[in-house]
């Protein structure tokens, strides 16, 4: 087996889209076929896995992989291929599943839906339903280029339909993975663990849910806690008027960073219960960082700030940190500078300091400056009122 392709993910794990379709991991929107039994060892999986071990990248379908690495990131195939103990609690898994047909799931993505209250600016209409109206409105305005595609306005995975194709290959699951949409929109979520118990020991398996935290429960989430242990990653991005703008909906900062107190509370009495918050870096927030490790490091009760994972923007490509003003990127690289030496046992802030140090791409700064006034024109909202020196830093370099 060559490595330098070689993903485990599309061997030992499952990964389910609201629109009723597996593709090959997580940080990929490729479809491999319909949610059925038989897809996840049909042709395409076959031919993915046999080039994977022969050392052939799929550079289109895993280009979020294949672009981290170029760019000198650490790519989630290479934290899945360094981390198997940590994720499955035991090493030897990958190795003993290297068939291109009928490996065993040992991990599961469950993408819920694409229902979510939120119309994040780095998201879009795929994994959000509220980006939908806005979406539309964008790709008619025919300076921005962008391309329509069909879109459905809510997409749901049917739970009673998904045990009754996979429930008898989920015996040796060690981990999920959940994210939306917003897995708390509904009831749903709380189903499915209920129907898991019929084919899985709950008490084997570590669970992440990926949430904006709005429409959690704080009363019924311990119903969850049956599981091995139960991290919830909460969505943030940044602090102050900042997190408003940027996640697009009626939700303060300051009603979050309550509920956050509120559920992390629950860590007092439940051992196997842990919350941690998480951003994407990019030129909105570039010079927040620094408040949000600190405000992270905090809320979380981890002063070494191991619980924050700040990962960088992959697209789209135009709202990269990369693309701020030079003078932006200056502040930001001192920022940075500092929290690592605050935190140096937090992972992600290497990741984003090559990405400040990386070289602004003209057409992506153009592409930043149409859409974002397009999008502040249908949101009514204004970046210059919320970060004016990133507009003023463009202004004065044109």
């Amino acid at each position: 087996m060559k490595t330098n392709a070689y993903c485990p993910m599309p061997f030992v794990t499952l990964t389910v889209n609201p629109g009723g379709t597996i593709s090959r991991c997580m940080m990929s929107l490729e479809n491999m076929g319909p949610l059925s039994a038989g897809t996840y060892s049909n042709e395409k999986f076959q031919a993915l896995r046999q080039n994977m071990l022969d050392g052939k990248w799929d550079e289109q379908g895993c280009n979020s992989c294949f672009r981290a690495e170029n760019n000198g990131h650490r790519s989630q195939r290479l934290k899945w291929l360094d981390r198997e103990e940590k994720y499955l609690e035991e090493t030897g898994i990958y190795n003993s599943n290297l068939s291109v047909i009928e490996n065993n799931i040992y991990h599961l993505y469950m993408n819920f839906n694409n229902i979510c209250n939120f119309k994040c600016r780095m998201c879009g209409p795929h994994f959000s339903n509220a980006w939908v109206p806005d979406y539309k409105k964008l790709t008619d305005n025919n300076d921005l280029s962008i391309p329509k595609k069909p879109l459905q306005a809510k997409q749901q995975v049917d739970v009673d339909k998904f045990f009754a194709d996979f429930g008898k290959k989920l015996s040796n699951l060690r981990q999920i993975w959940i994210t939306g949409g917003e897995p708390f929109m509904d009831d749903a979520i709380y189903r499915f663990f209920e129907k898991l118990k019929d084919y899985s020991d709950l008490s084997k398996i570590k669970v992440v849910i990926n949430t904006n935290a709005s429409k959690v429960d704080v009363n019924r989430l311990p119903s969850l806690f049956e599981v091995k242990s139960l991290l919830l990653n909460i969505s943030v991005d940044s602090t102050g008027d900042l997190y408003k703008y940027m996640r697009g909906y009626n939700y303060s900062f300051e009603e979050l960073d309550k509920k956050i107190r509120q559920i992390a509370k629950l860590k007092h009495t439940h051992s196997n219960f842990e919350i941690s918050v998480n951003g994407a870096y990019q030129v909105y927030n570039i010079l927040d960082i620094e408040k949000f490790y600190d405000w992270g490091a905090e809320v979380t009760g981890t002063p070494d700030g191991t619980l924050i994972e700040y990962r960088v923007l992959g697209g789209p490509q135009w709202l990269r940190a990369r693309n701020a003003p030079n003078e932006i990127k200056s502040q930001a690289n001192s920022m940075i500078n500092k929290l690592m030496k605050r935190y140096p046992s937090n992972s992600y802030l290497e990741d984003c300091m090559k990405e400040i140090k990386s070289s602004r791409v003209d057409n992506d700064i153009e592409m930043f400056l149409k859409w974002n006034t397009s999008l502040d024109n249908i949101r009514q909202e204004k970046l210059i009122h919320i970060f004016p020196e990133l507009m003023q830093g463009y202004e004065k370099n044109e």
